[in-house]
């Protein structure tokens, strides 16, 4: 596991931001509640924007140097 710290959480639009040990490019994928993957992209810092979410329950799939943890993310 990648030891993932994603806040704040929940998030009121904007940006989180994504943290771990495990240095790289972060493979970022969220699902909605149904598994339909709405946010698919690389992010080179720790920030993700999360502005486009509607309010609702998320999890959140970050691979970091072929190693991937799954995080839970609440917008609201």
């Amino acid at each position: 596991p990648l030891n993932l710290r994603i806040y704040p959480n929940p998030v009121d639009g904007g940006n989180v931001t994504i943290l771990s040990p495990v240095s790289g490019d972060k493979f970022v994928e969220v699902f909605d509640i149904n598994g339909r993957k709405v946010i698919s992209t690389i992010i080179f810092n720790d920030d993700l924007d999360v502005s486009n979410l509607v309010s609702g329950f998320y999890t959140t799939r970050v691979t970091i140097a072929g190693r991937t943890s799954v995080a839970k993310l609440i917008v609201n």
